[in-house]
């Protein structure tokens, strides 16, 4: 019972080496947000905007702020249904840091030889904590490997703000 085991732990190690660039065109399921103004349609870009994983290795930094962006990739934990981020904008409110709680399922699909699995998150629930998010979105329900913006993040901003 041992050998099937192994061979089935060992099997992503060997499909991953086999990759070509073929992988390279999102064939992972990789959240993206986009930044909106609360109640706005046009994206808004922040310049000191710090995001971090909670509980991730280190705690990782997605953005360290100092750079203008208006969109970013937000991956899931694929051993987990749960994924956390705080996001804090040190010119605005004070630098309040607002938590937001992604909860979703994990579906493994199948990709090809080549790249091997791919997950869908089919979205459960998405909650926000703080004064400096207003809402998040996920226009779809789910998350796939479709190359667009997943995630619509909604910041309580005002022109002096931006």
């Amino acid at each position: 019972m041992r050998k099937p085991t192994a061979l089935l732990l060992a099997l992503p190690l060997l499909i991953g080496a086999s990759c070509s660039d073929t992988c390279s065109e999102n064939k992972n399921a990789l959240p993206l947000a986009g930044f909106y103004p609360s109640g706005g349609t046009e994206k808004i870009s922040l310049d000191s905007l710090e995001v971090t994983g909670v509980g991730m290795p280190g705690d990782s930094a997605l953005s360290e702020g100092g750079t203008r962006i208006d969109q970013l990739y937000l991956p899931f934990r694929i051993d987990s249904d749960t994924t956390r981020y705080v996001f804090r904008d040190a010119h605005l409110y004070g630098g309040a840091r607002d938590t937001v709680t992604f909860i979703y399922s994990r579906t493994p699909r199948f990709v090809n030889v080549e790249c091997g699995v791919s997950y869908i998150f089919g979205i459960r629930s998405i909650t926000s904590q703080g004064v400096l998010i207003d809402s998040v979105t996920c226009p779809t329900g789910f998350i796939d490997n479709s190359n667009l913006e997943n995630l619509k993040i909604y910041f309580a901003v005002t022109e002096e703000g931006e």
